[in-house]
């Protein structure tokens, strides 16, 4: 088994080793140390981060209390190394951590949740609870966390002996044997925990939840802490900030100004929405005029004659809407292809089918991606206006 230096003390950043092992895996090498500063992947937080002989360190994970680097460079069995850690990622996953035993405990002890799932990623952090917790409950576990930081209380690591441990009321997911680590926050939470932790709570700094999602009958929170959330306000500020200027208004009006241009902006869509459906209205009823009045020969029926009208981009709901009003003023296929990022979208009707022959040819002699029933079709196709008149019989 590794040797866990990062159980000795946290705050080691360098540190020497033996190689024990260095083999292929895949693109990179596994290299198995006697002792090692690194905390790997385990219990939901990603891994340390840091160097090995000037060597990136592009993984750590554990097996079996054997742990495993994943680097680029091969090492001889053997030899003595030096490890470097990213002492500021380890601060960092240490503030998400104890921030999160916060949460979870005052949670556990406010409102009877269980902590059922945690991930502490490189940006973000989730836990998960088994029961759903109110708006109201989120504001006030938020609060009463921040409190407790506040109180820059300590934060104790141990291994309790068997019989201390056989007596202690502590949190954990799954049933545990063995040696078994406990992370206590006095009168807060106690917690069997594997990872490093900030010395005392006063370092996280402040906890914020950012979200707040149902999840398998309870919640999932996503949390930021210390470093993180002064970072997430600082660019909610910056944003703050330019949606003021833009919108000419103080943060408390801003709400205000915003609803005022989204209703605007609403207006100006339905008022674009009814001019182009009015449009295309025109042309269709001007087209189907122009049909009736063209004089036909003896094997054709004007009133039966295809209709294909070709415009520039416009909403397929204002195409299908102005189609199916004129659409009972003509027997024959009435079609609309408007022109969209170098293809077509359109939809044609015919109150007297025959629709999905159409259809059949438009995929198998354009591509078109198309379908519907024999009375309307619609879909895309990128081809030329008289590959598309072709398949139509105009």
């Amino acid at each position: 088994m590794t040797a866990k230096i990062y159980y000795e003390d946290p705050h080691i950043g360098t540190f020497d080793a033996t190689v024990l092992s260095c083999e292929k895996d895949k693109d990179a090498y596994a290299l198995i140390l006697d002792r090692t500063a690194f905390f790997p992947e385990e219990g939901g937080q990603c891994c340390d981060r840091g160097t090995i002989d000037g060597c990136e360190v592009l993984h750590v994970s554990i097996k079996n209390g054997v742990i495993t680097h994943t680097v680029d460079t091969p090492f001889v069995p053997g030899s003595t190394v030096h490890g470097e850690l990213d002492l500021k990622l380890r601060f960092d996953n240490e503030q998400q951590h104890s921030g999160e035993h916060i949460l979870s405990g005052l949670a556990h002890s406010l409102y009877g949740c269980t902590n059922v799932g945690f991930r502490l990623a490189p940006d973000y952090t989730t836990l998960d609870f088994d029961r759903p917790l109110s708006a109201e409950q989120l504001l006030d576990l938020e609060k009463r966390a921040n409190e407790v930081v506040y109180r820059d209380l300590p934060v104790k690591c141990s291994f309790p002996s068997a019989e201390e441990l056989a007596v202690l009321d502590y949190r954990s997911k799954i049933e545990l044997s063995g040696d078994v680590r406990i992370v206590e926050i006095p009168g807060v939470d106690i917690c069997a925990c594997c990872a490093p932790h900030v010395d005392s709570t006063g370092l996280i700094g402040m906890i914020k939840i950012i979200k707040h999602e149902a999840w398998k009958g309870g919640v999932r929170l996503t949390i930021l802490c210390g470093k993180r959330a002064l970072m997430y306000f600082g660019k909610a500020l910056s944003t703050l900030d330019s949606l003021t200027k833009l919108c000419s208004a103080g943060p408390d009006a801003l709400p205000e100004a915003v609803n005022a241009l989204l209703q605007k902006s609403l207006k100006a869509e339905a008022d674009k929405n009814k001019a182009e459906t009015l449009l295309l209205e025109h042309l269709l009823k001007s087209g189907i005029e122009k049909l009736q009045k063209e004089p036909a020969s003896a094997d054709e029926d004007r009133d039966k004659a295809p209709l294909i009208l070709f415009t520039s981009a416009m909403d397929t709901r204002n195409i299908r809407n102005a189609i199916n009003s004129v659409a009972s003023g003509h027997a024959g296929i009435l079609a609309v292809f408007a022109e969209q990022d170098g293809s077509m979208n359109f939809i044609a009707s015919s109150t007297s089918g025959g629709l999905k022959a159409i259809t059949d040819t438009l995929r198998k002699e354009l591509g078109a991606k198309c379908g519907g029933n024999d009375t309307m079709i619609q879909g895309t196709v990128s081809a030329s206006k008289e590959d598309i008149l072709r398949c139509f019989g105009a």
